[in-house]
């Protein structure tokens, strides 16, 4: 099922929405020992969000976790066209209509024309939609705050320099 790359990188021979589409044999890989702290610690913090994701749908018992990612996607994003949404919460086109009527109905968010092309929909945040979305980004931030209060302030920000370069490489390939 899946292919071996250099001897420490692993790709699904299909085009995932979650890999790098230039992950291939021509990538250097990085040495084993690294690559597997990496892959411990996305792990690690995947754990620690889905954390604070369950934390969060429990606050707000009207919205779950699926609900949250869309507030959060277009809090962070802003006014974002159907097909966009769906391609930032990793679903597809049929999956992302039904959960934007459920906010609709729960009056987070509003579809609305754009102005530069009035054929054009956009989603976005109502005033409770945004209520929402910035308690959920007070959550995330008291995580983070505890995740970083252990390192000096150099060290902070070699992180979040490094953590830029990785979140740009990502946004370049669309994943």
């Amino acid at each position: 099922m899946f292919q071996r790359l250099n001897h420490s990188i692993v790709k699904p021979p299909w085009p995932g929405r979650y890999l790098p589409a230039r992950l291939d044999a021509s990538v250097p890989a990085p040495d084993s020992d690294s690559l597997h702290a990496f892959a411990a610690s996305l792990r690690s913090l995947s754990v620690l969000f889905a954390r604070v994701a369950a934390e969060q749908s429990a606050a707000h018992g009207t919205f779950g976790k699926q609900e949250l990612r869309a507030l959060d996607v277009l809090g962070v994003r802003g006014p974002s066209r159907m097909g966009a949404l769906a391609k930032h919460l990793g679903v597809g086109q049929s999956a992302v209509t039904p959960l934007v009527d459920r906010l609709v109905a729960a009056g987070a968010v509003r579809r609305r024309q754009s102005e530069a092309d009035r054929r054009v929909w956009l989603v976005e945040l109502t005033p409770e939609g945004e209520a929402v979305f910035q308690a959920e980004s007070v959550a995330y931030e008291r995580v983070a705050a505890a995740m970083l209060a252990p390192l000096t302030e150099a060290e902070r920000e070699a992180l979040l320099d490094l953590l830029a370069r990785v979140g740009e490489a990502v946004e370049a390939e669309e994943v």
